[in-house]
Order: C-alpha cells, then sequence, then structure tokens
C-alpha cells in the first residue's frame, strides 16, 4: 500500500502536472495539507470547479473549519481523519454544498506520505453522483414494483436459465402446482412438468434463439391428482450487451375458463345433433342464401358435402310457384312441403327450412358425406380444448389435374374415391379426417409424442402409394403430406390448418412422397416465393444461373454420359433449390427463357469438354410441359445448335410422364420432329406418376429414368425390388434403355446391375459438379468400373 501511496508524492513534485491529469479523470480535485491537530488546510483547488465545493479564491489557504459551517466541517474532518489515521485511501459519499441546489457526489481521499511515514498532503477527488443516484433509486423502485408483481400478481411467474433450472417464482407458482418454494426453487423445469418434456425443450431452444412463445396451453395435473388447464407465455431476457441469458415464464390458471367452454361445446353439440338427426330436410338461409343443410337435405338435393350447396342462392334449389319443388343437383325436380321459420340472427334476415318430400323419395344406395370444413374445423377446435398434444396431416396429390385430364373426370372421382376408402379403413376411428379441397385430404390426431405422428404420416405415405385400379388398369400415384403441430398454432385451429399447409408446400419442392414438419421458418414461406419469383425473371440476365453435370455410367457399355443441372444463386437468399424455383418458372413462364439459356450453355461446355475427354459424351437437358407446348420450341432448339455449332446427337432431351400427357397429339409431333433432327428422348421420373409402359409405347422414347423412391428402398423392400425388375424387364421388351436415378449405396448398384439396367446414377458414383471438376471426375469413375462390383 505504501508503494501506492508514495507514486502520487512523487508527482506531487510537478504539480501542474498532477492536478491536469486530475481535473481530466473528477469534476473537483483538492490538494489539504496535513497540519498539527491534525487540521487540514486548503493548498489548490479545481479553479473551474470552486462553485460546485462552495468555495472561493480567498477561501484557499483556509482550514475546512473556517469555511464550512460546524456540522459540514465535522464531517469532512472525520473523513480526513480516518485517512491519516490508516494511511490508506477512503471513499465516502456526502450532500455537495452547492447554493440552492441539492447535489451529491462520491468523494476518494488519497493520503501522501513523506519520507518518515507520515501523511503530509492529502489529495481528494470527487465526482458528482446525484444522477446516478436518481437511476440507482429507480432501479430500487423499479425492482420493488417487481417483487410487487411477483408477489401480488394472480399470474404465476417463473424465472429460469436456459438449461431449465428454476432461479426464481412467485407465490402464485407454488399455489398453482400445490407445492412449497423448496420443491421448485433449484429444481428443474423438467422436475416440475415432467409430461412436456419434449415440449419445454422446444421451448428452452427457441428462447435461447430470441424467439417467445405466446398463448401455449398446458394441461397439468396438481400434487393432490387436480386437473387444471394453464395458459403459458415465455419470453427470452436480455442482458445489457443484448445477450440472452434466461428466461421467463408467466403461467394463468384457465381453469375456469375451459369449462365454460366445454360446457358450451356441449351444448352446441347437443343442438347440433338434434338438427342433423331430424327426420326431416332442415335447410338454413341467411340473407336469400344457403348457409346450412342437414344430411337429410344434402341426400334430398343429391349433394357430397355442404360445400355443393353453401352460398348458393336459395332459389336455385326451391321454388314455390305453382307448386314448391325443389331442383337436385342432377336437375331432377322433386315436389315438396316446405315450413318456413324467420328468426333473428345478428343483424341479418335467417330462415329455417323444414322440407318434406310429397312422396317418399327412392334411395337406391347410401353414399358416404364427407364432413365439410366447417365441421372438420370445429371438430379440431373440440380436439385442441381435450388434448395437450394435436397434429394435424394435410395429403396432397401429386399433379391430380393431370391425372383427372388422363383419366377422365369419372375415373378421376373414383381415385378419390379410393384414396378416402382408404384412409378410411387405414385411420384410428378416434381420428378427424375429411377431403377437405378437390384433391386434399385433412387428418386430425391426438398424441403422446411427435414420435408417434411421424410413424403415423409415414404408414399413411404407404398407405397410399400402393397401386389403384381405376378403368381395370393399376394406376401409381405420388403424394406429399405437411404436419401442423398444435405447439406451433397457439390453440388455433386455422392456424394449425395454415400451418400444415406451408408444411405442405415445402414437401411439395423437395419432390413426391415426402412428409415434412412445420418449421417457424416457414411462416415467411409465401413472402419468399414472391420475393423469388420477382427475381427469376431477371436471373438469366443477372448471369445467377449455371450448371452442374451429374455423370450416368453405362457399365455393359463402359461408357459415360451427363445430365445438366441448372442451379440459381440468388444475391440475398444464396442457392436456391431447383424444387423450389422450377415450379416458380413453370407458372411464371419463365421457364422458355432459363430452357434456352440452358441449352445454350451446355452447348458451349460440350465443346470445353471435348477438349479434355477421349469419349464421345451426351449431355441429357430436362424439357419441360411449357417448353413442349410452345409453338416456337423446335424452331428456337434449331437456331441454338446453329449459333453453337453442336450436333443435335450429342443431346438427350429427358421429360416427364405428366408433361407427355398434357397435350398427347402435340407432344408426340413435337418428339418425333426432334428424333429427325437427332435427338434421344428419356422419361424422367418413371413410376411415381400413372402411366404405363404399354401407354408410352405411343411416343418415340429412347430410354426410362427409373425414379430415385425406388431405388431407395430396393434392398430391403421386396415390393421396391419386385417394381423395379418389372420396369426394366418390361423396358427392354419395348427396346427401351433403362437409367437408374438415385444410386447411393454398393448394394444398390450390385442389384441394379444384376437385373440388367444398363445406366446408374445417383451419390454413390458422383454428386452433380461443375465443368471444371467434370473431367477428374469421370477419370475417377473409369478407375471404379475397371475393378469388380
Amino acid at each position: 500500500m505504501e508503494e501506492k501511496i508514495r507514486l502520487p508524492h512523487a508527482l506531487f513534485s510537478n504539480e501542474q502536472l498532477l492536478f491536469h491529469m486530475m481535473d481530466q479523470l473528477f469534476d473537483i480535485v483538492f490538494l489539504m495539507k496535513v497540519e498539527k491537530g491534525p487540521r487540514f488546510r486548503y493548498v489548490r483547488v479545481s479553479p473551474t470547479a470552486l462553485h460546485l465545493a462552495n468555495l472561493r479564491e480567498e477561501d484557499i489557504g483556509k482550514y475546512i473549519e473556517d469555511v464550512y459551517d460546524e456540522h459540514v466541517a465535522n464531517h469532512l474532518n472525520f473523513q480526513y481523519i480516518r485517512a491519516c489515521k490508516t494511511k490508506s485511501l477512503v471513499s465516502f459519499r456526502a450532500r455537495m454544498n452547492v447554493k440552492d441546489d441539492i447535489r451529491f457526489a462520491e468523494s476518494t481521499l488519497i493520503p501522501l506520505l513523506n519520507e518518515k511515514n507520515e501523511v503530509s498532503y492529502i489529495v481528494a477527488c470527487t465526482r458528482e453522483i446525484t444522477d446516478m443516484l436518481k437511476k440507482e433509486e429507480q432501479l430500487e423502485e423499479a425492482q420493488q414494483l417487481i417483487d410487487s408483481l411477483f408477489t401480488h400478481s394472480q399470474e404465476a411467474f417463473i424465472l429460469f436459465d436456459l438449461f431449465g433450472h428454476i432461479i426464481r417464482v412467485n407465490e402464485e407458482t407454488k399455489r398453482l402446482f400445490g407445492l412449497q418454494q423448496k420443491d421448485i426453487v433449484g429444481k428443474t423445469l423438467f422436475d416440475v412438468i415432467p409430461v412436456y418434456k419434449e415440449n419445454i425443450d422446444q421451448t428452452l431452444q427457441r428462447l435461447s434463439e430470441g424467439k417467445p412463445l405466446h398463448a401455449i396451453r398446458l394441461t397439468m395435473k396438481t400434487k393432490n391428482g387436480e386437473t387444471i388447464y394453464v395458459s403459458v407465455n415465455a419470453s427470452p431476457l436480455f442482458n445489457k450487451d443484448g445477450n440472452i441469458i434466461a428466461g421467463f415464464a408467466s403461467l394463468l390458471n384457465i381453469t375456469d375458463l375451459i369449462q365454460t367452454q366445454k360446457q358450451l361445446k356441449q351444448s352446441e353439440k347437443l343442438h347440433r345433433h338434434v338438427v342433423e338427426t331430424f327426420p326431416e330436410a332442415i335447410m338454413i338461409c341467411t340473407n336469400q342464401q344457403v348457409t346450412y343443410a342437414n344430411a337429410v337435405a344434402l341426400r334430398m338435393f343429391k349433394a357430397s358435402t355442404i360445400e355443393d350447396v353453401r352460398n348458393k342462392p336459395v332459389q336455385q334449389w326451391i321454388h314455390t310457384v305453382p307448386e314448391p319443388t325443389i331442383t337436385a343437383i342432377d336437375g331432377e325436380t322433386i315436389p315438396v312441403q316446405i315450413d318456413i321459420l324467420p328468426f333473428p340472427y345478428e343483424t341479418n334476415r335467417t330462415e329455417l327450412m323444414i322440407i318434406k318430400p310429397s312422396e317418399p323419395i327412392v334411395v337406391h344406395e347410401k353414399e358416404k358425406v364427407y364432413i365439410d370444413r366447417t365441421e372438420f374445423m370445429e371438430k379440431l377446435a373440440d380436439l385442441l380444448f381435450t388434448h395437450e398434444g394435436v397434429a394435424v396431416l394435410l395429403i396432397d396429390i401429386h399433379q391430380f389435374k393431370f391425372i383427372n385430364s388422363f383419366l377422365g373426370y369419372e375415373n378421376g372421382d373414383e381415385l378419390l374415391k379410393q384414396v378416402g376408402m382408404r384412409l378410411h379403413n387405414t385411420i384410428h376411428p378416434k381420428a378427424i379426417w375429411t377431403r377437405i379441397t378437390g384433391d386434399q385430404f385433412a387428418i386430425a390426431l391426438s398424441y403422446e409424442s411427435q414420435e408417434e405422428v411421424k410413424q403415423f404420416a409415414n404408414m399413411i405415405k404407404e398407405v397410399l402409394i400402393e397401386p389403384y385400379l381405376i378403368a381395370q388398369q393399376q394406376i401409381r400415384i405420388g403424394i406429399h403430406i405437411g404436419v401442423g403441430y398444435a405447439y406451433d398454432a397457439k390453440l388455433c385451429a386455422e392456424t394449425l390448418l395454415n400451418n400444415a399447409e406451408k408444411a405442405l408446400y415445402f414437401a411439395k419442392t423437395e419432390g413426391t412422397n415426402v412428409v415434412k414438419s412445420y418449421e417457424a421458418h416457414m411462416s415467411d414461406a409465401f413472402t419468399r416465393k414472391i420475393q423469388l419469383e420477382n427475381a427469376l425473371s431477371s436471373a438469366v440476365k443477372n448471369g445467377e444461373l449455371f450448371l452442374l453435370y451429374q455423370p450416368k455410367i453405362n457399365f455393359y457399355a463402359r461408357s459415360f454420359s451427363v445430365e445438366a443441372l441448372v442451379r440459381w444463386k440468388h444475391p440475398q437468399f444464396g442457392f436456391v433449390s431447383p424444387a423450389e424455383f422450377i415450379p416458380m418458372a413453370e407458372e411464371t413462364n419463365v421457364i422458355h427463357d432459363i430452357g434456352k439459356w440452358v441449352l445454350r450453355q451446355a452447348c458451349r461446355d460440350l465443346s470445353l469438354l471435348r477438349q479434355h475427354t477421349t469419349n464421345r459424351m451426351k449431355i441429357a437437358v430436362n424439357l419441360s410441359a411449357k417448353q413442349l407446348l410452345d409453338e416456337q420450341l423446335f424452331e428456337d432448339i434449331q437456331h441454338i445448335l446453329q449459333e453453337e455449332g453442336c450436333d443435335a446427337s450429342c443431346f438427350i432431351f429427358e421429360i416427364t410422364e405428366t408433361t407427355m400427357i398434357k397435350n398427347p397429339e402435340h407432344v408426340v409431333k413435337t418428339l418425333e420432329r426432334l428424333k429427325q433432327l437427332g435427338f434421344s428422348i428419356a422419361v424422367d421420373d418413371f413410376g411415381v406418376s400413372y402411366s404405363s409402359l404399354e401407354y408410352l409405347n405411343r411416343f418415340p422414347i429412347d430410354e426410362v429414368k427409373i425414379d430415385r423412391s425406388f431405388i431407395q428402398n430396393i434392398i430391403n423392400n421386396e415390393k421396391s425390388k419386385e417394381i423395379v425388375s418389372a420396369i426394366i424387364s418390361l423396358a427392354h421388351k419395348l427396346r427401351l434403355t433403362v437409367t437408374a436415378e438415385g444410386v447411393e449405396t454398393k448394394e444398390q448398384a450390385q442389384f441394379l446391375i444384376e437385373k440388367q439396367c444398363e445406366q446408374l446414377q445417383g451419390f454413390y458414383f458422383s454428386r452433380p459438379v461443375s465443368l471444371e471438376q467434370l473431367p477428374s471426375t469421370i477419370a475417377s469413375l473409369q478407375n471404379m468400373m475397371k475393378s469388380p462390383m
């Protein structure tokens, strides 16, 4: 300590330097001479701060008691004497002596020792802390308010760290759980609410990312075994640097509200049941439009669902002149008796109609009547109120409108009925399901763990992709499934269905037969879609597109070809999946510009590639439905080949099954012209749609590519083995080359080679690579072919 005190004493030899330094750091600096007594004389004071100490120039040289009144002088002398006796730093806070103002300061006294180790001088450094004290008072008041809120709030509050350890709770938390402080604080959220471990993990993860959660409902058991319902809000807490340091949850007991809502639901169900089971046809009309019809009325009007009649003018169905009659959907006129009961409903004119046929209606066959969207949503809301874990699966049939065009509308309807029957026979009776739109089905179910939902979704997928017998031929379909969880939907049925729809959108971007669960980032999907669509139109011009090449290996001919794959690097979003931007390009017609760019770039790359390889290599280029239906396609292709000096025989055009059947006559003519020019034609993704190899015999096809979804399962799935074997056998009978895409393992490759599949393509051999990497990749594959598989 003595060395630290002697250092300022050394500085004291240059008094001007000392005061200059102190003035920069403190509001006021005093230099006090210690004299016998001890008494303390003002030797020097910061000249610009005299008024803060209530001093004048003539006070310099006086003792403390000569300047201030007895009360202030005694306080100051006491502090200075402490510094002398202890020979160490002394800090204290005091009111400043400023006239007509209340100010506060914090002072530090630094004793300076001479050669005899006696305190000869004291430097007093003073800083005003009035504003700081006010902030401290404000913080103390805020803390008191927080304490009061914690103590008296009717909501339960829990403060916890990001690992789930509980730091603090209020009295209401103890009352809510029926536990003591020692049973909660120091424990983890998992200890207090063990049944929600999975949800707690998700909550902690979201809070660590700075994302709050709102209005999450939990059903819990108290220590006494009582069931309670709680609405939870959780928020991250940040420190002054913006880092997340803890989580804060408020829990509101909503048991009474839930019980009341349940009673209202029960009452509503009772009234609905009365109307639904009423032996006569009942129709409700609001402002001359149909808003409701019970099952008897739907059968009378020969409607499949309420959507067939809802929001349509009542005059379309009911006529009162000359005699009361109704007109069914198929045009049949049926004499009836109608009783009309007007009643008020908000501000609308509403009428309840009871309709009785004048003669008995013969019902030849009782058809399945799907519940409509409204009833499905009502039942989904009930499920949300009675179960903690609820999920919705939204199922979409891949390119159903093409299937409808190909099979005909009657056969398309038959396919939908068979899909519905499979769901009916597969789903547990307690689950809710419906055909929610033309080719979409929705399933709502409760669950204990999300793993159950994943297994259920995969089981539904496997059931629905089994072949269908339609019009005496086997049809295969592809599906997509989007899954939404109540945990992400704030107990709102509409939000839950919307989340499943967003997940379905992402499932469609990843291929066919894909199951995708909702994630928070998907809420921005449609905003992203609009931004990408706007940017896509200028992607070619801005040089944002590029090509990668994936080899196809022919083990029998010991040769190679490659598939050109277009990729897009957006300046803001980075790499955009082709499964996402190609459908956009189709919708916006940008696909024409992209298609021409791909062929032209492939021509240029082919010239460079020939400089590094000795083999005559073919490049496969994808053609979309929009391109094939373009009247200018043939001329555009000829023009590009001429400009780039390329031969058509160097290229293979790959098209999908759905592309061919969009306008079969036109497509056949276009493909035949391309064949005459020298192009080869391949059918891509074969097996995921509905056409057959016999049907493809109408088209000038050279090659069939088996879809990767079949290849993935050929080792462990006997059905996949049989399907792949059958495709290879039938294709060879039609003199078509077969390519298997999506080969990822040695076992898959060996099986396909044994089945005499000519060409293999997939990650086992090579991922898509740049043009620069392609020669070395081909060289590696040549070495692979020399060794036995």
